[in-house]
């Protein structure tokens, strides 16, 4: 007969093989969609920032969910010209992406909390935007600092083209379950695409490649 610390740190060993194949199979979702669109990594947002020492962890009270620097990751993507440093200087039509992996929707991270649901009640989402620039603010204009911070996601399958005038964001969200094979997620990107290109009118266009996963 096992103890309640065996049972327990059993869950621990499980839940960690559980979470680093999840994390796997995620980083190649993500190069997949990258590819798929067209675009180029180019930057990521963390709820904290990975782990660089351990001193003083003890006394920070979020410091379990430091060691998870996957959890509600942001990664940043551009699809621009052939201009100098693309990141500080747009030209009309340049996009930016992003893909906001919501592995929990019960996870508050503005508020670095959770809610009340269970995650039963919950869900695991992939956020993919769309940033595009229709008159350029002027150079030096940081893609990441003036644009992806300055504008807010607008409501699901919304666009929000007021908080950076001559930019506007296009968000759709993404169920993961959607994503869980090639064909899925060719079927679930393409119509993300169809969608975007609709409300923005603007197409946004995939790049045959062959699927990473």
């Amino acid at each position: 007969m096992t103890t309640p610390m065996q049972d327990a740190l059993l869950d621990v060993r499980k839940a960690y093989r559980l979470i680093a194949d999840y994390q796997q199979r995620m980083f190649e979702l993500l190069a997949f969609i990258r590819n798929r669109l067209g675009a180029r990594d180019y930057y990521q947002q963390y709820v904290y920032p990975q782990l660089q020492g351990i001193r003083g962890l003890e006394n920070h009270p979020h410091s379990g969910m430091r060691g998870l620097p996957f959890y509600d990751l942001s990664a940043i993507w551009l699809k621009t010209g052939d201009q100098e440093a693309p990141w500080n200087n747009q030209r009309p039509g340049d996009l930016m992406f992003g893909a906001w992996v919501r592995s929990d929707t019960g996870f508050d991270k503005h508020n670095v909390a959770f809610n009340d649901e269970t995650a039963e009640k919950t869900e695991s989402l992939l956020v993919l935007s769309v940033v595009i620039c229709d008159t350029p603010l002027a150079a030096p204009c940081n893609w990441y600092d003036k644009i992806w911070c300055g504008i807010d996601y607008p409501d699901d399958g919304e666009v929000n083209e007021t908080d950076v005038p001559g930019y506007r964001c296009y968000a759709k969200s993404i169920p993961l379950e959607q994503l869980a094979d090639r064909n899925a997620a060719e079927a679930a990107i393409a119509e993300w695409c169809s969608q975007a290109s609709r409300k923005l009118n603007t197409p946004i266009i995939l790049s045959p490649v062959p699927f990473a996963g």
